[in-house]
């Protein structure tokens, strides 16, 4: 929603520490550091209706309105303007599912899906017919649940909810098309649809903290510890979601002993360490990257030291609860970064190559008369 890339923006996950401790934080809209493309549009006098938009909470004014999206702590602090939230809560408008149901109450989950669903396309639909807009923006994160924790049902049609998982996608479809007929209607509207990532199934968890502690740079001063707190100052490195490796740096984290001269023979062990690491026989890792190769701007001061990409199946997570180096647990399926997609209803942009980062002035050229 920047067009720009983490080391400008300053967010490179999901979490993160507290600077000058080992305590997880949520980063959130107010960390961002750069303007999204309806700021932007905002001071030309474009409005934009942004709705289920993660990484946008709290909400904060916008030329138009938003609804904030994953992860957002309460309704009440995640619309602007506030005069629609009695609308949204009237409705029963909800951010997110109750992940847990995922795991062991899945009808109940699916169900839970529909709901979240159709309520927030009622929503759209009010707003698409209220508001005065130049940008539209609907996000659906509900397929990312589904398939997180029903991937398996998807190809499988012996599957219990192999069909609950067609017709899920199916409601999708429709909203999709709804919108595409609105859309056909009006000559001056363009539309653009896009996926932030891709999906396929699990093999394996691989469970990145457990590796470290085993190969000897990552040491707990309590043997029990479950958390980055009980880490030891003897630590050369740690992992964070997702797939994110740092370096114990003296004077950056405060139990941090890894001299700068120790800095780059520790990335060097680490990335053949995660280059050859194998399970059941098959190497996990498609690529290690150093921060550098990844990162340029003002904030790449707390990027990760490397970054590992796994091989398709393999889900790196932090695992600081885990004793095993790897296992299965209730996902399914986890994200890939090769099969997302982009299409555009302008012949002349969708078959041209493109990157995420040409969204802001693709959106911009679009906008202008």
């Amino acid at each position: 929603m920047t067009g720009t890339q983490a080391g400008e923006h300053g967010i490179y996950g999901f979490i993160d520490l507290i600077p000058g401790s080992y305590q997880i934080r949520f980063p959130d809209f107010r960390d961002l550091k750069v303007p999204t493309f309806f700021d932007a549009l905002g001071l030309k006098g474009k409005r934009s209706v942004i709705i289920n938009l993660p990484a946008t909470y709290p909400a904060r004014p916008i030329h138009g309105v938003l609804v904030s999206g994953f992860v957002a702590l309460n309704l009440e602090n995640a619309v602007y303007p506030a005069r629609y939230l009695p609308l949204l809560k009237q409705m029963g408008y909800q951010i997110d599912v109750e992940a847990g149901k995922g795991r062991d109450r899945k009808i109940e989950f699916l169900a839970d899906l529909h709901c979240l669903l159709k309520t927030r396309k009622q929503v759209a639909d009010v707003l698409w017919e209220k508001e005065n807009w130049d940008l539209f923006m609907f996000t659906v994160t509900e397929t990312d649940r589904l398939q997180h924790f029903l991937y398996d049902a998807y190809g499988d049609s012996g599957h219990p909810h192999h069909q609950d998982f067609l017709n899920f996608y199916q409601e999708v479809d429709s909203i999709v098309a709804d919108f595409l007929e609105r859309a056909a209607s009006r000559e001056d509207m363009e539309i653009m649809l896009l996926s932030d990532h891709g999906f396929g199934p699990i093999r394996s968890e691989v469970y990145l903290n457990p590796i470290l502690i085993k190969q000897g740079f990552f040491t707990l001063e309590n043997g029990d510890g479950k958390s980055l707190s009980s880490i030891s100052p003897k630590a050369k490195a740690f992992a964070l979601d997702p797939s994110r490796i740092y370096i114990h740096q003296k004077n950056k984290y405060p139990k941090g002993m890894v001299e700068a001269g120790e800095y780059n023979a520790i990335r060097q062990d680490l990335k053949q360490l995660f280059e050859n690491y194998e399970v059941n026989g098959e190497k996990t890792i498609s690529r290690v990257f150093f921060k550098e190769e990844l990162y340029s701007g003002q904030h790449t001061d707390t990027a990760p030291d490397l970054v590992l990409l796994s091989k398709p199946g393999y889900d790196l997570k932090g695992g600081f609860e885990k004793r095993e180096e790897s296992g299965i647990s209730h996902f399914t399926g986890m994200h890939r970064h090769d099969n997302a997609f982009f299409t555009c209803s302008r012949s002349d942009l969708a078959t041209q190559p493109w990157t995420i980062f040409a969204v802001k002035d693709l959106l911009d050229n679009l906008l202008t008369p």
